[in-house]
């Protein structure tokens, strides 16, 4: 097992990695209330991403770069090269993709408070 590290003076945000003429762009988000998503969007290295995967909800920044630097050593392990100087041009694409996170989460919250006058006892 081969182990990768991205130097850099801050905390890992967005990774850029490619292959010939493949895009791979890595981006970590913040969806709201504490929860951040990992992005994924791939695609021709002139042109607009054609795949995309979402990870998470994370509930920190560096579960989201953990999860990033493991994605980003299996990419190496297939032959990607990673451009930490490279600038990423999907950011916009993966705010809104890493929205859907923090739309599903809403949408899965409820009120789950039991009220006893609203049942009756099981006899």
């Amino acid at each position: 097992m081969k182990l990768h590290y991205f130097h850099g003076r801050g905390p890992l945000r967005a990774l850029v990695l490619t292959r010939r003429e493949r895009r791979i762009e890595l981006h970590i988000k913040n969806v709201g209330g504490g929860i951040w998503a990992l992005v994924a969007m791939s695609g021709p290295d002139d042109h607009q991403p054609e795949r995309h995967r979402c990870q998470g909800p994370f509930r920190s920044a560096s579960q989201a770069e953990a999860a990033l630097r493991g994605v980003a050593g299996s990419l190496l392990g297939e032959s990607y090269e990673a451009q930490p100087e490279a600038h990423p041009v999907w950011t916009v694409a993966a705010q809104r993709l890493a929205r859907t996170i923090r739309e599903d989460r809403d949408a899965n919250e409820g009120d789950y408070r039991f009220d006893p006058d609203q049942h009756e006892p099981i006899s």
